[in-house]
Parts: structure tokens; sequence; C-alpha cells
């Protein structure tokens, strides 16, 4: 979930925000757009019954005096336009870096006492749409309800070290569920889905690591000892990329390369590549 949030910019953002808001405040929630000359009047979208007031803003990557600028100008913005505001929602798709979370606590917050101010970073948008139905979470992040598309056959590789696995995570943009034996036991099984995560987590931050070495090698050699949890259980890892995977609904949707592991049980020999 964090992963599909992350990748979200500009409108795209704002437009899931949207749906988040549709399904939180059903028959209340009104999306904003900005028309004439007066924009948006500070207010991606609001509740005109409860009387709360969302902005959202795809922080990733900008500079903290600009988030913070952003923040104090849609904040007033909204409060000159708009009457008994009692809740002033800031939503991103990024971690909000503690400096800006200080600003709002310090400053913002005793200048407007009346109002409560709250931000939604990546961990709390992807908690609370975890927290919804299926179908919900769907409408959400606009995912596809037709077929999934074919694919030509993939060979997966065996990953031995995080080296080998390292060019599939550092070039995903997502992941395809995971195979796994059927005959894991609890152990296997949270062994299995904590490794996972791990790859997936790796992957979310690989672009911000990518430009230092030993951060890299680093990230490598922690994957190399999962890998060896792994190996110690008799479980092997085979993984591959596939390209031009929708990654979004929608008539003309985003198309990514996802990575695809499967988790096999081996003997002692020399696990053989495995197709998808």
């Amino acid at each position: 979930m964090e992963g599909q949030l992350l990748r979200l910019e500009g409108n795209t953002f704002q437009d899931c925000m949207d749906r988040l808001g549709l399904e939180l405040y059903p028959g209340d929630y009104q999306p904003v757009r900005a028309a004439g000359p007066k924009g948006d009047t500070k207010n991606d979208g609001y509740c005109p019954k409860a009387r709360v007031f969302f902005a959202a803003h795809a922080t990733r990557g900008e500079r903290i005096d600009k988030t913070k600028a952003k923040i104090r100008g849609d904040l007033e913005g909204c409060l000159q336009e708009h009457r008994d505001v009692q809740v002033w929602r800031f939503l991103t798709n990024d971690t909000v870096p503690g400096e800006v979370d200080q600003f709002i606590d310090n400053e913002l917050r005793p200048l407007y006492p009346g109002v409560t101010i709250e931000v939604w970073g990546l961990k709390k948008l992807a908690d609370e749409i975890s927290k919804l139905k299926k179908e919900q979470v769907d409408r959400i992040i606009d995912v596809i309800t037709v077929d999934e598309p074919e694919f030509e056959v993939v060979l997966l590789d065996h990953m031995k070290t995080g080296r080998d696995l390292w060019p599939i995570l550092s070039g995903c943009f997502g992941w395809l569920p995971h195979e796994e034996p059927d005959d894991c036991t609890d152990e296997e099984q949270d062994l299995i889905d904590s490794a996972i995560q791990s790859f997936q987590d790796w992957s979310d931050i690989s672009g911000d690591i990518e430009f230092s070495r030993s951060s890299v090698r680093d990230a490598q050699r922690s994957i190399t000892s999962i890998l060896e949890e792994l190996a110690e259980k008799k479980l092997a890892l085979f993984a591959a990329t596939a390209d031009d995977y929708p990654l979004t609904g929608g008539p003309s949707p985003f198309l990514g390369t996802v990575a695809i592991f499967r988790i096999t049980r081996v003997s002692g020999k020399q696990p053989e590549p495995t197709d998808a």
C-alpha cells in the first residue's frame, strides 16, 4: 500500500485522495478543483456537514522550507475563505520530517487553537486505507477489475545473495502476490512473510540510496542474511521481473515493471531455475 501511494504525483495523488474522502465521508465529502481567478480557495476537498477541509499535496522529494510554506499558506488561505473550519487535514504521500512536524505543533496549532490541525503522511494514509473493506480499497487505489493480463513465460532465477536480488528490487514499481509452499509451518510462514516484507521495504527506498555505494552494499548484505535464513530452513527464493504491468486502473493505466517472488522448498541439491 505504501509503495502504491508513494508513486502517485500531482493530480493523480489528489484524485486518489478524493476517492479516499468519498469512502471515509459518504454523502458528505465534496471534491474541489481550481476554477476561475480564485483557484480552489485553498481547499482541495471538504465535508460541508462535518466541516472537515483537506489539502492534498504530493511532497516527495520537496525541500522542507517549501513544504512548511505550502502548509502555512494552505491553512491560512482556507481559514480566510471558509467559515467554521473544525478540522484541517494535510494529506501527503511522504513521511513528514520532524522539522515540519515541530513547525505545525509549535507554531501553527498555538495560532489556531479552535481548529484541529492534522497531517496524514504516508504511513497514516496507508493505515487508514487498509482499515477499509477490500472493495473500498480497490476503489481508492483504482485497481483494475478486469482479468489480469497474460504474460509471456518468465524464467525465475535462484537468488543466492543480495547482489543477485538488488537489480530486481531497485528496478520494479510493484510486486505480484508471492508464491510459497503449501506445507509451511507457522515458523516458516513467519520467516517468509518477514522476508518478503523486507524485500519490499528495500525496494521502496532503493531510489533514495542508489547514490551511495556503501548504502547499497549494506542493503545487499542485509538481503543476503535474509536469504541465508531461508536457506537454513531449506527454502530458496526465485525471482524475476515482468514489464508493462498495469499498476493503475482506468482507460489509460500506468504500466510498470513488477517483481515476481516464489519461495520453494529444496532438497540438498542445487535448485534449478523455474518458470513463472
